[in-house]
């Protein structure tokens, strides 16, 4: 983690607030690849994800954009109420998992609402690759679409394409066509929104393995679920610790004195990852892909639970 300075913080549409941070030691920050994030400490309980804008002078600012979300638990309602110009934040070295791949023969970028902030980084390092692109930009509005202006005017937007609510609907599956050779999509907005987008993909024959998406936040438990008490076991420890239905696995651990690393505590980073020797974790996670979740030999302590009785790890 390093300190930053916010030196500029502008209004981009009714809910969305950009930020420019710079190092207070006047270094060169990180470089970062499109679809890199950052972690904004805002005080001592709240640590949020947002991801980096890539523009020219990325080693001297970063940029990020925040939706004031109707349901924040204290992030977004934070920067955008109280972080002002001139204000010091904490934020760590930019990670990526949602890295894109630059060699491939053509992309497609979706983007719902506040999704298009990595989306136009990946536009902007594509079209400076060469690499051919298409970018879909849904939004209510021009006026609550984020950088409208900026992407009406940049050196790529006759690859950009606007689709508003107060247009006729174009269907995402005649957007994305049949799938062709080394062609693959990335998409970010909200969860049902990227759904929307993979499952049209789907239905044209794409594969998972060519679609990519974003999350903002882990999926919520299953409608009529009930969580369940189980016990961790604690192999290096030789720690057993009971999990109530009403506390998370890391909550029960803190509670037992074992400090892990954690940072967005919702099952996005993977900070929080654990090793599991025995047992079955109820994966509630959107950091591992389905192939790892089947494994069951690593879980988020944040977020999942067990489907077993008990949970032993490597701990």
């Amino acid at each position: 983690m390093f300190s930053v300075n916010v030196r500029c913080k502008k209004v981009e549409t009714p809910n969305i607030v950009s930020f420019e941070l710079i190092p207070i030691n006047a270094q060169a920050l990180p470089k970062f690849d499109a679809g890199s994030h950052i972690d904004v400490v805002l005080n001592d309980k709240i640590t949020r994800q947002y991801s980096l804008i890539s523009h020219p002078q990325s080693d001297e600012f970063y940029k990020i954009a925040v939706l004031k979300d109707a349901n924040s638990r204290g992030g977004s309602i934070a920067l955008h109420s109280d972080v002002q110009v001139g204000d010091t934040l904490s934020i760590s070295d930019p990670r990526n998992l949602f890295a894109l791949n630059s060699t491939h023969n053509k992309a497609l970028l979706f983007a719902g609402g506040i999704g298009i902030t990595p989306i136009i980084s990946m536009a902007r390092e594509l079209d400076i690759n060469g690499v051919d692109f298409e970018l879909h930009y849904h939004a209510k509005s021009p006026v609550e679409a984020a950088f409208y202006q900026e992407l009406l005017e940049c050196s790529f937007s006759e690859k950009v394409f606007f689709h508003f609510s107060t247009q006729p609907k174009k269907d995402a599956k005649e957007l994305i066509g049949e799938f062709k050779t080394n062609t693959h999509l990335y998409t970010c907005g909200p969860a049902a929104y990227m759904e929307y987008i993979f499952n049209s993909a789907k239905s044209n024959n794409w594969k998972d393995e060519y679609l990519h998406k974003e999350n903002f936040k882990a999926e919520p438990k299953a409608e009529g679920s009930e969580d369940i008490p189980f016990k961790l076991i604690l192999s290096r420890s030789g720690l057993e610790i009971d999990v109530s239905a009403e506390q998370t696995a890391l909550e029960a651990m803190e509670d037992a004195g074992i400090e892990l690393d954690v940072s967005c505590e919702m099952g996005i980073c993977g900070t929080c990852v654990t090793s599991v020797t025995c047992g079955i974790p109820d994966h509630r996670d959107e950091f591992f892909t389905a192939d790892e979740k089947a494994k069951n030999d690593r879980f988020t302590p944040c977020c999942s639970r067990a489907l077993s009785n008990s949970l032993t790890l490597d701990l």
